[in-house]
C-alpha cells in the first residue's frame, strides 16, 4: 500500500532530519572541545522555568520570535525579529519599533522554522501539539496571557530573560508617569464621577475591564472608580469583558465612556447604535464625555502597549479642558 505525504508529514520529516543533523554537530564538537565546551555551554545559557517547564535558553538571546508579550520585550529592550499576525495587523502602537519584524502567520511553525529564532516567546493558549513542534525549533518559553498585572508581567519577562534592571527602570517610568496622569486629570474628573471602557461590535456592546484595551490605566494606574453594576458583575468576578444589549447600557454606562470600534462588520451597525435615542441619553454623550479611541491603539495591554495609551487617555480627558 502506498504511503501518501502530506505537506505537514513532508514538513516534519524534514524538521527531524534538521534536528537530527544539528544534534549529530553538537555531539561530535562536544567531543573535541570535552569538558571546555560544556563550560563555554553553560556560560552562554541559562535554565528558567516558564508554565512549560524548565527550560535552557540563551543568556543574551539575539533573534526572538513573540507570539504575544511584545510590548513587554520591548519595555526590556528586546525587539523581536518576528510576531504573531495579530500583533503586526492590530498593534499601531508598536509599529515603528516591529517594522521590521517578520509575520510568522498564527504562528505558521514553518515560517517560524524559516527565522530561525534563538528563543521563542508563546502564550500557554496556543494548542500543546504547536508549542511541542516550536519546542523542537527553538528554546520556547510559554507564559499566560492577559492573566498577570501588567508590571509584574515584564518583572516576570525580565527575570526570566535576565533583564530585572531593565524592568525597574521601566516600572518606575510608568510609574512617574501615572503620576504625572494624576495630576493632570484631577481637576477633570469630579468626585463620584465614573469612567468606563466600550466596544461596539455588530451584533453586541461590550464593556471591557482590566487589563483589556486600556482599562488596566485607569482601574488599576489611576484608581478611578467603575459604574457600579460594572464593578459587582464584570470587575469583581474577575471578568475581562461583558456583553450588554443597547437596551441594558443605559445601567452600565460611565460618566467618562472610552470607546473603540469592531471594524469588522461592526462600523455600520456602531453608526446606527450612536444615532440611537438611548446613546443620545447618556449623561456621557450629553456632557461631550464620550472619547473614541482607535481600536488598533488598544488592542494590547502589554509594557510598552500601556505607556503610550495612558498618554491617548489623558491627552481625551483633558482635550476639552
Amino acid at each position: 500500500m502506498l504511503k501518501k505525504w502530506t505537506t505537514a508529514s513532508v514538513f516534519l520529516f524534514c524538521l527531524a532530519l534538521f534536528l537530527s543533523a544539528c544534534g549529530n554537530s553538537g555531539s561530535e564538537e562536544n567531543s573535541d572541545t570535552g569538558e571546555a565546551g560544556q563550560a563555554e555551554e553553560s556560560s552562554d545559557t541559562r535554565t528558567v522555568t516558564a508554565e512549560n517547564g524548565e527550560v535552557e535558553i540563551p543568556a543574551d538571546p539575539e533573534r526572538v520570535i513573540a507570539l504575544q508579550f511584545a510590548g513587554d520585550l520591548l519595555a526590556l529592550g528586546i525587539e523581536p525579529i518576528g510576531v504573531d499576525s495579530t500583533i503586526k495587523n492590530n498593534s499601531e502602537q508598536l509599529g515603528e519599533e516591529l517594522a521590521d519584524a517578520e509575520d510568522v502567520g498564527d504562528p505558521s511553525v514553518e515560517k517560524v522554522l524559516e527565522m530561525e529564532p534563538d528563543l521563542i516567546v508563546a502564550p500557554t493558549y496556543l494548542d500543546e501539539n504547536v508549542i511541542s513542534q516550536l519546542e523542537q525549533i527553538a528554546p520556547t518559553v510559554t507564559a499566560p496571557w492577559a492573566e498577570m498585572d501588567a508590571k509584574e508581567e515584564v518583572a516576570y519577562f525580565g527575570e526570566m530573560l535576565g533583564r530585572e534592571e531593565e524592568a525597574d527602570e521601566w516600572i518606575a517610568s510608568y510609574e512617574q508617569q501615572a503620576e504625572d496622569a494624576q495630576e493632570q486629570i484631577n481637576d477633570i474628573i469630579d468626585s463620584g464621577e465614573t469612567v468606563g471602557v466600550y466596544e461596539l461590535s455588530a451584533k453586541e456592546i461590550y464593556v471591557h475591564t482590566t487589563p483589556g484595551r486600556g482599562s488596566y490605566n485607569l482601574y488599576e494606574t489611576l484608581g478611578l472608580p467603575a459604574p457600579d453594576l460594572v464593578q459587582e458583575e464584570v470587575l469583581d468576578p474577575g471578568e475581562q469583558f461583558a456583553a450588554l444589549s443597547l437596551e441594558a447600557l443605559p445601567d452600565y454606562a460611565a460618566d467618562h465612556m472610552f470607546v473603540t470600534v469592531y471594524e469588522e462588520g461592526g462600523v455600520e451597525e456602531a453608526e446606527q447604535l450612536m444615532e440611537s435615542s438611548i446613546w443620545k441619553s447618556l449623561p456621557a454623550y450629553q456632557n461631550d464625555q464620550i472619547y473614541m479611541v482607535p481600536l488598533e491603539k488598544f488592542w494590547f495591554n502589554d509594557g510598552v502597549s500601556l505607556e503610550r495609551q495612558l498618554d491617548i487617555q489623558v491627552e481625551e480627558l483633558t482635550s476639552g479642558d
